[in-house]
């Protein structure tokens, strides 16, 4: 059991809804029943120091998907990366993140050579909808080549169910 405390919001135009957990990497639910608005936020670490912020709000239909990625460590809210017109990221960002679109949604953030170095808030807006994810600078997971398999395409999971299911039978 982890003991890495991580705050979470999911705001929308219309309510907010705050959950903690205590899990990493950091999966985001929207406390509905349905399966079409579960949102996942996750910050890890990659081996060659990059940071890697994937956020995985579902756009609505008919709009450009607009993106915006920030970050606070305080009362200031610092753009990292942003495709909305008129909105300039900090200068310091400019030249050193990307950001690549998700299949079937979502986005993924990358800052070059970058370090957490103190607790730090990672917001993720897309079109009317925002994400925020509460990130402990010393408990910051690495990425792994199995998670970022996983998110960017987490049908594959309900293929590798049955198998582990004949595995455990063959062993009894």
């Amino acid at each position: 059991v982890s003991t890495n405390f991580i705050s979470l919001a999911v705001i929308t135009q219309t309510a907010t809804v705050t959950d903690e957990v205590l899990m990493s990497p950091v999966l985001c639910d929207d406390d509905d029943d349905d399966d079409d608005g579960d949102d996942l936020m996750t910050v890890c670490q990659e081996e060659d120091k990059d940071l890697r912020v994937t956020c995985l709000l579902k756009p609505k239909p008919n709009y450009h998907t607009e993106y915006q990625f920030s970050m606070s460590s305080g009362n200031k809210e610092i753009i990292i990366n942003t495709n909305v017109s008129g909105t300039m990221p900090e200068n310091s960002f400019r030249h050193n993140t990307y950001v690549q679109e998700l299949e079937p949604y979502g986005f993924q953030l990358t800052m070059m050579r970058y370090t957490l170095k103190k607790n730090t808030t990672f917001m993720c807006k897309v079109i009317k909808e925002e994400i925020r994810l509460f990130v402990e600078s010393e408990t910051l997971q690495p990425c792994s080549a199995i998670s970022l398999f996983l998110q960017s395409s987490p049908w594959l999971l309900t293929l590798l169910l049955p198998f582990a299911i004949l595995q455990l039978l063959e062993a009894l």
